[in-house]
Formats: C-alpha cells, structure tokens, sequence
C-alpha cells in the first residue's frame, strides 16, 4: 500500500521504514519541540516552587528526586504515540502505531492522569514538610522557654504551698495574740477602776487639804475617812450599774413573787431594801398594806420620793435592825444578798427574822451561781459573789426562821429568790 509522508503506514515495508527512520532521528530532537507551553514549561514552574518552598535541606533533596521523576515519567508518558522521522522506517513506524492504537490510545490519559496524581501528592508532601519544619523550628525556639515555664509553675505551686503554711502559722500567732491582747485588755479594764478609786480618794483628799489649807482650820481624820468612803461608794454605785439586770425583767420577777408577798404581808407593811429604781415598790404599792423602801444612794432615794414612793434615806441593814419585833409584814430586797459581804447578810437575816410578825416572809434574790461561768449581765456587777441556793436555806433556817426554799425566776438571767416565813400565820399559797 502506497503512502506519502502525511499518511500513517500499514503495510510492514513501510512500518519497518517508519522504526529504522525513528532510530536515525539525532538524539535530543523532539517533535514537540518550539511549541509555547508543554511538558517542560510546567516541570520548571514546579521546580521553581521547590526552590522557593521552605523546608530542610534533606527534604528539599528528597524532593528534588521527587520532581526529576515526575519530569521523566512526563516526557515518557506519550512513549509509543508518536510518528518517527522521515527515512526508511518511518513508514513501519506508522504501521506499527496505527496496529496498537487501540492499546495506546487509553495508555497516554492514564500516564498524565497518574504524574498529575503524583505531582499533587508531592504538593501536598511539599506542604506537610513545610508545616513541619516550621513546628521544629517552634520547638526549637520556644521549646526551652515552655519548658522553663512550666518548670517555673511547678516551683511556684511548692513556693505557695510553703506560703500556705508559713501564713497558717501567722494567723495561728495573730490569734494567739489576740487572745494575749484580750487577757491584757482586762487585766487593764481591772487597773483602770483601781485608778480610778485611788484617783477618787486623792481628789477628795486633795480638796480636803486645799480647803483645809485656805480656811486655817484643820480637820479630823474621821471626817476626811468618811468623805473618801462616800467617794468610794459613788465610784462602786456607778460600775454596779453594768451588772443591773433590766426594768422589765426586775418588773417580771415582783408580778412572779407577788403572791407568796401578798400572802405573808395579810395587810402589814412591806419594807423593800435598796429598790434602786423602784420596780418592786411599784408593785408592792399595790398590796392592801403599806409599802415603802430604804436607800443607800440619796439621789435614788430622791427620784422616787418624787414618784411618790415612801422612801428613806439609810443604811438598809441598820436600818431594819432599828425597826421593832413584829411590826413588818415582808422584807424584800432584789439586789442585796450576794452583792453585800457575809456578815451584812447574816444581819440582814437576824434583824428579818425580829421584824417580821408570824407568818412573814423575807424575800431575797440572788443571781444563779452557774451563770458565773457563761458570762450573764448580772456578772458584770464586780461586787457579786456566788451564793449556792442551799447555803441560803440553811442559813434562813439556822437564824430562826420556821421555813424556806428557793424558787427559779422565770425571766431574764438565771436568778434564784429565797423566800423563807417565820413561824405561825396563814399557810404560803400553793
């Protein structure tokens, strides 16, 4: 079969013309060649990118491999499709192609498909190497300075538990202190009211000695011992005051008594010793016989003559003892029996036990002994002492009177009363 140059051979003359020509063709001749764009263009694009890419001398090189294989396997990807030279073979050559296009005409898309697959997978590797050249070098620049950090939390995490403790141990000491300061703060308080008696006394004697001194005229130790006392008794009278319990409260124990009062008193009078501000009187005033007080204090015998109480001025205890035998009908007293010294009590017992006619009742109040310990307000009288309630009816018992017991107050602060009779008269209430 005859064929031009254009024409692809069939026959096997011109196919092995076609292969011996192809073989003659110079080395480096390529039918593609001076043609814009192709094969080399784009291997040069990819290597201009792994020149610039930044990544380790090591995976630059591997790279470079890489991309040389990629540019061979580009240039034989068409192996086997093209026609060879003019010469002697280039018709067996044609031949040869035209009988296995049917092989090669799906071979030459599968080799470009397969190095463009390559080629972006060697992107991609590019890419990672690049990622991980850039996270060694972070580690190589930071990795000292997070480990050093995180040394440093760990050293301060010791450090604060070291803090933990050693303040721990400052505020044990503050409390410590503070404890100290409160034990110094009473010690003080007790200094403070020594002063202020001592300073009291020298008051009075200083302006004892002033006058004394301004007149010419002297004056006897008695009467500068008697003005230093009333000075004493005022100083006492006004730190008592802490320790007084409340009207309403001092009110509720007189309503609580007043039957056992009213009882014993059957119409004669009621004396009621040192009323302070007057809350039994107040009750007392409303019995069927009369009531009246005498107070130790002058100003508070004063204010409640001016409410209208029968009130004297005295001493209670002498007071009571001057009175006749029979002539009193109760005896009272809210704040006297463990705020005067023991020897007054038993007085003020002997001297009740006279003047009261039978059936009578003495009436004493004291404060409950346990209250001591957890720091009640009547405590705070420095003249208080405890006085066990037993001690009380043995010793109403043991100065002539026929019965006596010791009944709880029901409001304010844990107080206890002593009611104890003399013999005859009508029986207690129930």
């Amino acid at each position: 079969m005859a064929a031009d140059d254009d024409t692809t051979p069939t026959d096997p003359a011109s196919v092995i013309d076609a292969v011996a020509a192809g073989a003659a063709r110079p080395e480096g001749e390529d039918e593609h060649d001076g043609v814009p764009g192709g094969a080399d263009d784009e291997v040069a694009a990819w290597r201009d990118k792994l020149a610039t890419a930044a990544i380790s001398p090591r995976a630059k090189e591997a790279l470079t491999e890489s991309r040389e294989h990629l540019d061979a396997a580009w240039h034989s990807s068409d192996a086997g499709t093209e026609a060879a030279p003019a010469g002697k073979l280039r018709h067996a050559h044609r031949a040869a192609l035209v009988g296995m296009r049917h092989v090669t005409s799906h071979q030459v898309p599968f080799n470009r498909e397969l190095v463009v697959a390559v080629d972006r997978l060697t992107r991609v590797v590019e890419e990672l190497a690049t990622r991980l050249e850039l996270v060694d070098t972070l580690e190589e620049r930071y990795g000292g300075i997070l480990r050093r950090a995180q040394a440093g939390v760990a050293t301060a995490g010791v450090q604060i538990d070291d803090l933990a403790g050693e303040l721990a141990e400052v505020v044990a000491g503050l409390e410590d202190v503070t404890a100290r300061l409160a034990d110094v703060e009473a010690d003080v308080a007790g200094q403070r009211q020594v002063l202020g008696a001592t300073r009291a006394r020298e008051d009075v004697v200083l302006r004892t000695l002033t006058g004394a001194a301004g007149t010419g005229t002297g004056t006897d130790t008695a009467t500068l011992a008697a003005e230093v006392d009333r000075a004493d008794a005022a100083l006492l009278r006004r730190l008592a005051a802490a320790g007084r319990p409340r009207p309403e409260t001092v009110l509720a124990w007189a309503r609580q008594l007043e039957p056992a009062v009213a009882a014993a008193a059957a119409g004669a009078p009621v004396l009621d010793l040192d009323p302070d501000r007057g809350e039994w009187l107040d009750v007392w005033a409303g019995l069927e016989g009369p009531a009246s007080g005498v107070e130790s204090d002058p100003a508070a015998a004063a204010v409640l003559r001016e409410r209208g109480h029968d009130v004297s001025d005295g001493e209670p205890v002498a007071h009571l003892a001057e009175l006749p035998a029979g002539s009193l009908g109760a005896v009272t007293a809210v704040a006297l029996a463990d705020v005067r010294p023991l020897g007054e009590l038993v007085a003020v017992v002997d001297a009740a036990v006279t003047a009261l006619r039978p059936g009578g009742a003495l009436v004493l109040v004291v404060a409950d002994p346990a209250g001591a310990a957890t720091g009640d307000v009547l405590w705070a009288d420095p003249r208080r002492r405890p006085v066990h309630p037993d001690a009380l009816v043995l010793l109403a018992l043991d100065r002539g009177f026929a019965e006596a017991e010791v009944v709880g107050l029901e409001d304010g602060p844990p107080s206890l009363a002593l009611v104890a009779r003399t013999a005859g008269g009508a029986p207690p209430p129930a």
